[in-house]
């Protein structure tokens, strides 16, 4: 859509400017037509301010000399090598084509940007239709209701929410009941901040798993890791513990209207091979994009959405 492509523009403008600068450092080089190590530790420094990690940037300084990449095609052989990163993954998130029930289970540390993901993912279903129904299950901050029942209002999708410090899973449980009984197409639990080294905190959402299985067994359909973009390499021991104790289906990152640069999705995909759904870009309902790889990979290295082939 319009919409969609504004806000890419508009944002991913501003992403690739450290690499951008290095590559045209690099092509005014006066020296042979292979890089040199001049060169490759410009390309080393702009990969660590696009956020790629030191373990990865390493890996990535290897493969360029290994394969002995030419400074005139280098954003081209880069671009191909972090397009490699995402094959076989299916990022798209169905919101609109839904048959029966579908329950989609939000997780994630406190200051994820959860509830209001959670929200964004309400309202593109809302418009297209789907009968939406969202939950409050975060009992033991009346903040955190109180926020969702505020975005309900705002965005016309009914809330279920329980009375403060209620069992999670006893909310939970009877939304589920009213979701099938009223047919709703689309359920989406916000769940408590959770910090990912708690292991009580992770068998309560475990018990929540637990408790929506005995309405349908199939669900949740969707179990969502919301991450924080501005933590950085933070998000590698989030993603591993969520995933040991709940399991991911996919990934939804927040914050990249900051000073983060998002280079860890590339790090991410490697290392987990987990649909990444989303990027958050602000704070707007609209301000949610489809991750698209080619695009987020072309920004990144400074060239125009769309260019690339």
């Amino acid at each position: 859509t319009v919409c969609y492509f504004n806000v890419m523009k508009k944002w991913f403008s501003q992403l690739g400017k450290n690499f951008k600068k290095t590559s045209s450092n690099i092509k005014k080089s006066i020296f042979s037509s292979k890089l040199d190590n001049a060169s490759l530790e410009d390309i080393e420094e702009a990969f660590l301010l696009s956020d790629l990690g030191v373990n990865y940037t390493n890996l990535l300084i290897e493969e360029i000399k290994k394969k002995k990449f030419d400074k005139e095609k280098l954003s081209n052989q880069i671009a191909e090598y972090f397009e490699k990163q995402f094959e076989g993954i299916e990022n798209f998130l169905e919101l609109k084509n839904i048959k029966g029930l579908k329950v989609i289970l939000v997780f994630g540390v406190n200051g994820s940007g959860k509830t209001t993901t959670l929200a964004k993912l309400a309202s593109k279903a809302n418009n297209e239709g789907v009968k939406v129904l969202m939950v409050a299950a975060d009992t033991f901050r009346a903040a955190a209701t109180e926020q969702l029942q505020s975005w309900g209002k705002k965005i016309g999708v009914r809330v279920i929410s329980g009375s403060n410090n209620e069992d999670p899973s006893s909310v939970v449980f009877k939304a589920h009941k009213i979701a099938i009984d009223e047919n709703y197409q689309l359920m989406l639990i916000d769940t408590a901040g959770r910090l990912h080294n708690k292991i009580e905190l992770m068998e309560e959402l475990k018990k929540m798993l637990r408790i929506i299985k005995k309405n349908d067994e199939l669900a949740p359909h969707n179990k969502l890791l919301v991450l924080d973009s501005t933590i950085g390499q933070n998000t590698y021991s989030q993603i591993d513990s969520f995933h040991k104790h709940v399991g991911i289906t996919g990934l939804i990152m927040t914050k990249l209207d900051g000073s983060a640069k998002g280079g860890s999705l590339i790090g991410i995909s490697r290392e987990y091979k987990l649909p990444i759904h989303a990027i958050g870009v602000g704070e707007k309902i609209e301000d949610l994009i489809p991750f698209v790889p080619k695009d987020f990979i072309n920004a990144l290295l400074g060239e125009n959405i769309g260019e690339k082939k």
